[in-house]
């Protein structure tokens, strides 16, 4: 009577094993392609999972701005700026006029009197030449923090930004005014963004004091400079 379950479960092992030789069998019979294609897609992991797991990380929705957010700008904006001109002029310019005869005043109107002592005349001959060098090397450099002001939110996420900010020393007023447009994927988490990264960037800078009036050219180098007779 113990024999009995023995040989059952000896059959039932048998039966296993013959039936999945026979599907590994099968498998290595089927090509190379048909092997691929019945391989299964990976699938999505459980949010179960996601949520239960150690080393999961969940992705985290890109944030949302709104107008008068305020987003930190870091300037560092250098320019070099090169430039060799060399103007070549050259005019010449003749001129030949000759008188044949005069008015002359008669009792009977008015005739012509010729010159008893030749024609007068002009003649005139100029050349102008002028030569112009010139050369301009200029660079600039300006690396800082500005903290701006979202004034609008465009349809597809981007973020026009603002700022506006004023240094006062002594009588001395430094005003720096800062306006782009940049995405809103590029603003760090930290709520930064590169100079760099932003379009149409435009950066004012004015100064006012004594040491920008002592600098600055009077009018009459002004008008020297816009007239330019030379």
């Amino acid at each position: 009577m113990k024999i009995a379950p023995a040989l059952i479960l000896m059959l039932v092992v048998c039966s296993s094993v013959e039936a999945q030789s026979s599907s590994i069998a099968h498998q290595a019979a089927l090509p190379r392609t048909a092997a691929a294609t019945r391989e299964d897609p990976p699938k999505p992991a459980s949010p179960v999972i996601e949520k239960t797991s150690i080393i999961a990380v969940k992705t985290k929705d890109p944030k949302k701005y709104k107008v008068h957010d305020l987003v930190t700008i870091i300037v560092r904006d250098r320019t070099l700026y090169e430039a060799d001109v060399t103007a070549n002029a050259r005019r010449q310019s003749t001129l030949r006029s000759e008188l044949d005869a005069f008015i002359r005043f008669t009792g009977g109107g008015i005739g012509a009197s010729p010159f008893r002592r030749g024609k007068p005349n002009i003649n005139y001959r100029g050349t102008f030449n002028q030569r112009n060098n010139a050369e301009s090397e200029r660079e600039d450099s300006l690396t800082t923090r500005i903290t701006a002001e979202i004034v609008d939110v465009k349809p597809n996420g981007n973020l026009v930004v603002e700022a506006t900010a004023q240094t006062r020393h002594d009588k001395e007023v430094h005003t720096m005014r800062f306006r782009g447009m940049c995405r809103s994927i590029d603003v760090t988490p930290d709520n930064t963004v590169l100079s760099t990264q932003i379009a149409n960037k435009k950066i004012d800078i004015l100064t006012k004091g004594s040491i920008r009036n002592a600098t600055r050219p009077g009018w009459a180098g002004e008008i020297y400079d816009w007239i330019r007779p030379l």
